[in-house]
């Protein structure tokens, strides 16, 4: 019997960063956003898909180097905002923040206070997360709330004390 000569099987191109951050660049462009790799298929590129573009930075396959991320590289190229690799985060600084947002605001922030003046990339639900969790250099076990009415005296509304009708009373009378 005769042995059939196998036909080569289709090899996807070599890849280079220019022509990746090319593609990044073009999907930044008509999206407002960096590629990730569920961005889905690549415009301008023949079957290629965005989720082959980080494993193969990763383990350097198709002719990269390998170790980086897609998320390294668009935030070392681009100045792309990258999760992982934010500030470390101190209690100081927090506080700083705070300060700050009562002095514009007259309130101490909360968790839902929304993105931090100072710090823009990152939001006040971030900061609460962090504490409580412990990641960017934070021990963790901690809230925003927390740390407020310790170090500013800041009191949590629903932890208020109940008024009575005679303190009401007393007040109204003075």
């Amino acid at each position: 019997m005769r042995k059939r000569k196998k036909k080569p099987c289709w090899q996807p191109p070599p890849l280079t960063v220019p022509m990746i951050l090319n593609w990044a660049d073009a999907h930044f462009e008509r999206t407002g956003n960096w590629p990730f790799r569920r961005s889905g298929k690549i415009i301008g590129a023949i079957a290629e898909k965005w989720v082959n573009v980080p494993a193969n930075l990763r383990r350097g396959g198709r002719g990269l180097p390998g170790g980086i991320t897609l998320a390294q590289l668009l935030e070392r190229e681009r100045g792309a905002f990258n999760k992982k690799h934010q500030p470390k985060l101190t209690h100081k600084k927090i506080l700083a923040w705070a300060d700050a947002h009562y002095e514009r605001t007259g309130d101490w922030p909360v968790q839902l206070s929304g993105k931090i003046s100072e710090s823009p990339r990152t939001t006040w639900a971030a900061v609460n997360v962090a504490l409580m969790a412990g990641t960017r250099g934070l021990p963790g076990g901690d809230t925003l709330a927390a740390l407020l009415t310790r170090r500013r005296r800041a009191r949590k509304k629903r932890n208020l004390p109940r008024l009575t009708r005679d303190q009401v009373l007393k007040w109204a009378d003075a």
